[in-house]
């Protein structure tokens, strides 16, 4: 009985940290950690990979913010109370992503850029659950349209803490390989991670991301209102 327990355990186990990937990318899941065989991208040519090796830059890891805003189809999806949804999920180019030279220490590092990343998707939706709440508060039923009227500031938000938390990691660790630096970022993100560890990538949201299909009744938005804080879109 008790190895039946053991196994059953197992099998769970194994079936929470089953890793989503496609043949050209991998999806940030709790539990699952980068690999050397999961940067399949070709080397850059001699000056690119001098220019990286002088600024002690080993690897480089093509990470991406995915995103996607679903709307009722039809008016009467509206009408009847259709709300919003919306997804995020942090993605890794697996052939766009190389190392120059295969050690544990740029491992560590491009995990925590991946990390990074992650944390990103969580801050964008956290402030956008606290956004919808605010508006939703004392009433008896949500309001439709609040998602589109904050996703493009709330999606920034996430978008420009990550890149200046990326840009920080390499200027103050990447570059300089400084094991204390790279202590207290990995301290921090894990923080932040577990702080907002409600507010976590489903799988969910990285089916619907990878199918680019939405759900019955519902349709890719065909345009978003302006970032409130008058950033644009921010590339990250």
């Amino acid at each position: 009985m008790k190895k039946l327990f053991i196994l059953i355990a197992l099998f769970f186990s194994i079936q929470c940290f089953a890793q989503i990937e496609t043949d050209t990318h991998v999806f940030w899941q709790p539990g699952v950690k980068l690999t050397f065989d999961m940067f399949q991208g070709n080397l850059p040519d001699s000056v690119s990979m001098k220019k990286m090796t002088d600024m002690s830059y080993y690897f480089e890891i093509s990470k991406g913010f995915w995103a996607a805003l679903d709307i009722p189809k039809s008016k009467r999806g509206w009408k009847n109370g259709m709300v919003e949804k919306y997804y995020f999920c942090a993605a890794m180019d697996k052939k766009n992503s190389f190392f120059i030279v295969r050690d544990s220490t740029e491992l560590k590092y491009a995990q925590l850029v991946f990390d990074i990343c992650e944390l990103s998707t969580r801050i964008s939706r956290r402030n956008l659950d606290q956004f919808v709440a605010s508006i939703n508060e004392d009433i008896d039923k949500p309001v439709n349209g609040a998602i589109s009227i904050q996703y493009m500031t709330c999606l920034n938000d996430g978008k420009q803490f990550g890149k200046e938390a990326t840009h920080a990691l390499y200027v103050n660790v990447i570059g300089t390989h400084n094991e204390a630096e790279y202590q207290k970022f990995r301290s921090m993100i894990d923080d932040l991670l577990e702080e907002l560890e409600s507010y976590a990538t489903s799988e969910e949201e990285i089916r619907r991301l990878i199918s680019e299909k939405p759900d019955k009744g519902y349709k890719l938005a065909p345009s978003y209102l302006d970032d409130f804080k008058k950033r644009g879109t921010i590339r990250y």
